[in-house]
């Protein structure tokens, strides 16, 4: 027997089994932070970040989500925009625009953000490779990288402050990285079903998307 490749594929083997717990333990990690609570609310700032770091782009609102799949997201700025999913559609208002476009829940709600804010772990095993890159003095940062070439994004860090998500930074298959910083974070707070609830305004032109 060639003991030097015997060697190497002992270290080899070691290395993988390794690789392979400490996936393991990233996403037992991750779905219980991102599991233990069944609404989540925030205020947002989201901004587009240069080459060197510097912020561009912003955009500001709120949210509330509901799981499984129930949210209401307001953007307040540059532009007012409210988006709803009652789990069975997804609506769409842009006042300024006078119009509401609709579209089946089913599958819109499958976009990475969508399905970390969702705490659906399993789902995102199985796009991405989940690694805890750091941990220590109540801040924790998770990094995903996509499995296959079929990506929206080449990364995704999430950083969590006192076991809360806290900003998401994603940077998509074009280099372009965008931030999004949570503030005035609500858990368990019950939201009124209500509020998922989306009917359109009169007089506004409504767009039914069949999301095909």
């Amino acid at each position: 027997m060639n003991m030097s490749h015997y060697f190497k594929g002992a270290v080899f083997g070691a290395l993988f089994s390794i690789s392979t717990a400490l996936h393991a333990a990233a996403v037992d990690r991750l779905s219980e932070l991102l599991t233990r609570h069944q609404s989540f609310g925030a205020e947002f700032e989201q901004y587009t970040l240069s080459e060197e770091g510097g912020r561009q782009e912003h955009s500001s609102g709120e949210f509330v989500l509901a799981r499984p799949d129930r949210f209401d997201w307001l953007t307040h700025t540059p532009f007012e925009q409210r988006i709803v999913s009652d789990g069975e559609y997804i609506w769409i208002y842009d006042p300024d625009l006078e119009q509401v476009t609709r579209k089946p829940a089913s599958g819109q709600t499958e976009s990475a953000p969508a399905l970390i804010l969702n705490g659906k772990i399993d789902a995102l095993s199985e796009r991405f490779d989940i690694r805890q890159i750091e941990q220590g003095n109540d801040r924790e940062v998770f990094e995903l990288l996509p499995l296959t070439a079929q990506r929206s994004f080449e990364r995704i860090r999430l950083l969590f402050k006192d076991e809360v998500l806290s900003e998401l930074l994603l940077e998509d298959s074009l280099g372009q990285r965008t931030s999004i910083l949570l503030n005035a974070i609500e858990l368990d707070a019950d939201p009124d079903p209500e509020r998922f609830e989306f009917t359109p305004p009169e007089g506004v032109d409504l767009i039914l998307d069949p999301g095909v």
